[in-house]
Order: structure tokens, then C-alpha cells, then sequence
């Protein structure tokens, strides 16, 4: 019996991407971004200037350590109170000075930012979910001149798209008349993401929701949420500054652009490339990674901001990453992947669903026949009983999980044939719109116990635990009812419609990405962004679900957190694909 097997990413098109095809795709993008610098626009409109305040608004539960990595990080932005250690947090902030000499060649502005006053509300005064009126509201608290304020909400308070689309934002709002004149004040809003969706706002500290499974970074003030604050917040000030009121320098559209450190995605030190922060300095007592010094010996971890002068990503521990070196790094890694090892992948000894297995839908919310049909249409497909004249199907697409039968028993493997079993309905919530993953179990149970995957599909208006935060969809198994005085584990699968919650994260190519490149999105086959988002969801954990049912079957990594049949390819649909 085969203990071990090596992926093979066997695909629509071309049925097998071995790492040199990866390589030429790092090689294309390293050649590009040679001769294509990034774009980055003034607007015309103001930066800020003179002496600004920066007032933080202290929402919800902290711990006074905690509120001191903050205000140290703000105090260390300025040089009038340099560090000596360097790299420093001033030294990287220095990078911003440039916006301002291009903006006014012949005099150019100037900006320095100092401490301002502090506002705890411990008592959530809002309450603990909150909307972006509501975040602007707490903002106004602040000082409307001459001032930025910074709203922190604690890792309890649920903010109005938090990890659905973003982990923090900035924004412009005007103030009361002061001496009779109006002002624009700016703000900024940080959630702490550590009990939320820290893989998605809190990364390099704690491993990605999807992607390479690389180990977490040791975060350099022992606070995995607050040391993320840090980078999230050090990227919204670099925007605030240089483009406070939706004019100033950005890239792409005005209603998502990418600023001054948010054009620098993940991009923390030299060599930098998706999934890999870069090389940084590691603390040889603690362990932790940083890239930069701040007072009271602090040490942070800044992202890279775009250098309008160079027309690249700048960081500390080498100043200039052009793209010159980000091409080195795609070398790099392309040089590795020839040598690499293939993906090892795992075989656990347990049980494989095998034999006819009836795939039953429960509908849950409100869904159009014709889109009901596009999941049951692709369903039928899976089988080779119903062949599809035109290739490649997707019933070639499903035959490579038969790979995974051969290994485990060779001489006489076992077979697996889905087919389409029953659909049951229900639009009128009868759990609400707001699901637990006990609920979720609850509606697969509906389906039939045996010999059966059943597959729950939640409407766009239904909100699921841990949906958009940590999962576009899951699988797993329940002991169900007896049958014939024999009790039976049956498998379920679940899967929500993003299109309205977050079609950047759980419907992409289909949708722009919430992070990272904003190429343009594909056209969805079936003309509806989140139902063809569902169906590639589904497709991945059906093939997870038939190799790795009951969690012991083929996997790569930790049981609870495992890279099965799909999930370890991500982002992978045709030839030539890459995380870049």
C-alpha cells in the first residue's frame, strides 16, 4: 500500500503543469517588470502638510501594553526624536518626503506628525458591531484640525466589512466650523484581527487563509494582532498622507486605489515575492522577525511604500527594491522550483468514499431555477456514464482523483461514481440568516445518511460563520441516523454565494481580488459571478471531500488545517498560472 503521492496538477487544459511551466511564468513577469514601471498618478489635489497630530481613539478592550506599541509606533515617526538603532521607523517614513517634493518642485511642503491625545471608550459605547457611519462618527471625537484620527477597535468588535473586503480603511470627513471656518479632517480606522481573520490581516504573524502553508513569522512585540495593527496602520497613514481626500497620489480607480504602501502588497524586505515576506532581521533572544527600529526599543514590521522617484518598492533593509530585484527573487525561485521536490502528499490509512455515492443539494435561501441549474449541470458532468462530446469535460477534469484509489490499493483499487441525487429547498430561512457551522450540519442532515455526500448551498443574504473571514466554503462528516440497526458516518460539503459579501476573495478570477494585482477579472462562464464562483468551490471540496472524508485520508500538512486534492494547488486554472 502507497504511504505517499506526488501531486500532479492535472488540469482543463493542459493535463500536466509540472514547476517548469511555473518557472517560465515567473520568468515572463520578471522580464516584464524590467520595461514596465508601475504607474503611479498625481491628482492634484492636497497632501498634507505642516504640523499634523495624529489622535488615536481607543474602541473596546485594550491592555495598556498593548496601547503602548501604538503610540510608540506614532512617536517614532518623527525625526525630531530620532532612534538610534537603524533601520528605523523614521527612516522608513522618510520615504513619504518624496510625494511632497514632486507635488512642488521649487518649494516643497513639508509634513511631521507627533502624538496627539488619546481617547479610550472601554465601555463600547456603540455597541459591538459597527458600520462605517458609526466608525466616522467615533473618528470625530478627535481634533478636526491639523489632525489625523486613528479609531482601534478591540479583537471583539465586528466593524461593517472587516475581513470581508479590508482590514482597515481611511477616509476624509468634514468637521465642525472651527473660528468660523470648515474643515476636512482625515481618519483612519484599524481592527484588531487576532480572533477574527488573522491569517487575512495579521499575516506574516499568522499563517494565510489560502496560499503556501508557510510557518508564521514571531511577531517583534509578542502580540500577533497588535503587531498587525502596526502594518495596517503604518500603510493607511503612508495613504492618508499622500492622499487624504481621494485626490492626491494613487493608482487605478479612485473608488479602490492603491496608495503609497498598498501598491507594495506583502512586500517587506528584500527578495520579496507572494507568500514570502522577505529577508528580514530576526531578534537573536526572541525570534521575532522586523524590519525596523522604534523608541523604547521597539522593533516593527513595516510594509515597502512605493518610491515615486524610483518608481518602485522601497524597503529598509535595502532601500530600493526595484523591480530589477523582485525579478532576481522570481529567479530565484524559479531556479529552486527545477531543483525542488515534488509536492509530498500524504496518505493517512483511512477511508476513501468509494462505490455509488448520490450527491444531494439542500438549497437554503432564495436562488433562480437557472441557477440552480448550473451547480446540477455540473454534478451530472462529474460522471463518465453521461460523457460530454466536447473537451476537456469536466469529467476529465474528475478522473484524476482516481489516481488516489490506484495508490492505495493497486492490485484491485476501489471505484467511485457520483450522480445527481435529490434537491431540497428551502427559501423560507427556517434557521434565519445568520448560520453557525452547527446549523450548517444540521441542513446536511436533511439529505440521506448513506452513501451520500450532501452539499448545502446558502443564498448571497446568508450569512455563515466564518464565511469570508477564514473559508468560502467546508467539508467535513457526522455520524447520522441508524440504518438498519447500523450506524453510518455520512460526508457533507458547504458553500456560500459570495457575490454580495466577497466576491474578491471567494468568486476571483470572476471578481478582482481584494488584495494583490488588480488585473481585470475574467467573464464568468455561466454569466453569474457568484454561482460560477460556487461551482469552483464546490468542485475543490468534492475532490477533498472523496479523497479526505472523515480526515484521514490523503492530505498535505496539519489535520485541522490540511492542503487536500485542490486546496493545495490554489489559484491554479490553467497553463502558465502563478500566485504573481
Amino acid at each position: 500500500m502507497a504511504s505517499l503521492v506526488y501531486t500532479h496538477l492535472l488540469l482543463q487544459l493542459v493535463l500536466l503543469i509540472s514547476f517548469f511551466h511555473f518557472i517560465l511564468a515567473a520568468r515572463r513577469l520578471a522580464s516584464s517588470a524590467e520595461t514596465q514601471p508601475l504607474p503611479f498618478q498625481y491628482h492634484n489635489g492636497p497632501l498634507l502638510t505642516g504640523k499634523i497630530s495624529v489622535n488615536l481613539v481607543w474602541y473596546g478592550k485594550f491592555k495598556p501594553t498593548q496601547r503602548a506599541i501604538i503610540s510608540d509606533f506614532i512617536a517614532s515617526l518623527s525625526t525630531s526624536t530620532p532612534t538610534k538603532s537603524q533601520p528605523s521607523v523614521a527612516t522608513w517614513w522618510k520615504t513619504t518626503e518624496k510625494y511632497y517634493h514632486l507635488s512642488n518642485s521649487k518649494k516643497a511642503s513639508t509634513l511631521l506628525l507627533s502624538m496627539g491625545a488619546q481617547i479610550i471608550d472601554e465601555t463600547y459605547s456603540l455597541g459591538k458591531s459597527l458600520s462605517n457611519l458609526q466608525i466616522e462618527q467615533l473618528a470625530s471625537k478627535g481634533a478636526h484640525k491639523n489632525a489625523i484620527n486613528v479609531v482601534l477597535t478591540s479583537a471583539d468588535v465586528a466593524v461593517e466589512g472587516f475581513c470581508m473586503s479590508k482590514c482597515g480603511t481611511h477616509g476624509s470627513s468634514k468637521a465642525a466650523s472651527v473660528q468660523g471656518k470648515s474643515y476636512k479632517f482625515a481618519y483612519i480606522w484599524v481592527g484588531n484581527s487576532e480572533t477574527q481573520c488573522p491569517g487575512q490581516c495579521a499575516w506574516p504573524f499568522h499563517q494565510p487563509i489560502y496560499g503556501p502553508q508557510s510557518p508564521p513569522l514571531v511577531a517583534p512585540n509578542n502580540d500577533v494582532g497588535l503587531d498587525g495593527m502596526v502594518i495596517n496602520l503604518a500603510s493607511l497613514l503612508a495613504g492618508t498622507t499622500t492622499n487624504p481626500f481621494g485626490n492626491g497620489y494613487f493608482q487605478g480607480p479612485k473608488d479602490a486605489p492603491l496608495e503609497a504602501a498598498s501598491a507594495c502588497p506583502g512586500v517587506y524586505g528584500k527578495g520579496a515575492y507572494p507568500g514570502y515576506a522577505g529577508e528580514l532581521l530576526v531578534d537573536p533572544t526572541t525570534g521575532a522577525s522586523y524590519n525596523a527600529n522604534g523608541g523604547n526599543g521597539r522593533k516593527y514590521l513595516l510594509p515597502a511604500l512605493f518610491d515615486p522617484s524610483t518608481k518602485s518598492c522601497s524597503t529598509l533593509l535595502v532601500l530600493v527594491i526595484s523591480f530589477f530585484h523582485f525579478n532576481l527573487a522570481a529567479r530565484r525561485l524559479a531556479d529552486s522550483a527545477e531543483t525542488q521536490q515534488p509536492l509530498l502528499f500524504q496518505y493517512h490509512n483511512g477511508a476513501l468514499l468509494s462505490g455509488k455515492i448520490s450527491i444531494n443539494l439542500i438549497w437554503y435561501g432564495k436562488f433562480k431555477p437557472t441557477q440552480r441549474t448550473i451547480i446540477s449541470d455540473f454534478i451530472a458532468s462529474l460522471s463518465t456514464s453521461t460523457p460530454t462530446k466536447a473537451q476537456p469535460s469536466v469529467a476529465t477534469w474528475w478522473k484524476t482523483t482516481e489516481k488516489y484509489y490506484h495508490l492505495i490499493n493497486s492490485k484491485k483499487p476501489s471505484s467511485l461514481v457520483l450522480s445527481m441525487g435529490t434537491q431540497i429547498i428551502d427559501e423560507t430561512y427556517s434557521l434565519g440568516k445568520s448560520l453557525s457551522n452547527q446549523h450548517i450540519e444540521q441542513l446536511a442532515s436533511k439529505g440521506a445518511h448513506k452513501n451520500a455526500i450532501n452539499v448545502v448551498l446558502t443564498s448571497d443574504d446568508v450569512v455563515v460563520e466564518g464565511f469570508c473571514m477564514s473559508k468560502c466554503g467546508t467539508h467535513g462528516s457526522s455520524k447520522g441516523a441508524s440504518v438498519q440497526g447500523k450506524s453510518y458516518k455520512f460526508a457533507y460539503i458547504w458553500v456560500g454565494n459570495s457575490e454580495t459579501q466577497c466576491p474578491g476573495q471567494c468568486a476571483w478570477p470572476f471578481h478582482q481580488p481584494i488584495y494583490g494585482p488588480q488585473s481585470q477579472p475574467l467573464v464568468a462562464p455561466n454569466n453569474d459571478v457568484g454561482l460560477d464562483g460556487m461551482v469552483i468551490n464546490l468542485a475543490s471540496l468534492l475532490a477533498g471531500t472523496t479523497t479526505n472524508p472523515f480526515g484521514n485520508g490523503y492530505f498535505q500538512g496539519p489535520k485541522d488545517a490540511p492542503l487536500e486534492a485542490a486546496s493545495a494547488c490554489p489559484g491554479v486554472y490553467g497553463k502558465g498560472a502563478s500566485d504573481f
